[in-house]
């Protein structure tokens, strides 16, 4: 009898000191648990942070490179200008491509560009006469596709009469189109633009 009370007297001590020790083994598992989560959430995060990051600064890098390649055109043209390769001037338009010249002369395809450019070069062109692309402005309407507005400005080229013209400003605008990994000129319109008024018109 002395045992059995003894045994009835331990077994709710026991089975309190067993509750006890459950629960301080269980109660720190939830926190660790929340913090858990918690850490794998902010990795998540961060990986997405990393991922988009990324891609807005290769985006950023395609278009860059898109944006010179197009700005590339105009310049190629001017250079091809003063170097009189109507051929280099013609390629950098599309196949079918079409051109308006400052005199209001509509050509389409390589060989109508060719036809033009190479007398025009010739006649124009002599040893002191420059010619350079400035004031891009170029927007891509679609990634394949690009509008450009820019100032053509011509100096010291020989004119009709023989005289030479000291500064002819063009305004060109063309639509640049990617052919594959390389950029033409779809449609391209200049036209002469006002002169910049010299010294004595400024004063006035």
């Amino acid at each position: 009898m002395k045992t059995e009370e003894k045994e009835m007297k331990i077994s709710p001590t026991y089975r309190a000191a067993l509750f006890a020790a459950r629960t301080t083994d269980s109660t720190p598992q939830r926190p660790k648990s929340v913090l858990r989560g918690l850490m794998h959430c902010l990795g998540l995060a961060f990986l997405m942070g990393t991922l988009v990051i990324g891609a807005t600064r290769s985006a950023s890098a395609s278009q860059a490179r898109d944006e010179a390649a197009v700005r590339a055109l105009g310049d190629n043209f001017a250079k091809a200008f003063l170097q009189k390769n109507a051929e280099v001037r013609a390629s950098l338009f599309a196949e079918d491509g079409t051109f308006v010249t400052p005199q209001g002369d509509f050509l389409q395809g390589h060989v109508a560009m060719v036809k033009d450019f190479g007398p025009e070069a010739e006649h124009a062109v002599n040893g002191s006469t420059l010619a350079a692309f400035s004031d891009y402005r170029i927007r891509f309407i679609k990634p394949d596709v690009a509008v450009v507005d820019a100032l053509l400005t011509v100096r010291n080229v020989n004119g009709p009469d023989g005289t030479t013209i000291p500064v002819i400003p063009i305004n060109f605008f063309f639509v640049a189109i990617r052919h594959g990994d390389q950029w033409l000129i779809e449609d391209g319109r200049a036209h002469f633009a006002p002169a910049p008024p010299n010294g004595m018109t400024s004063q006035k």
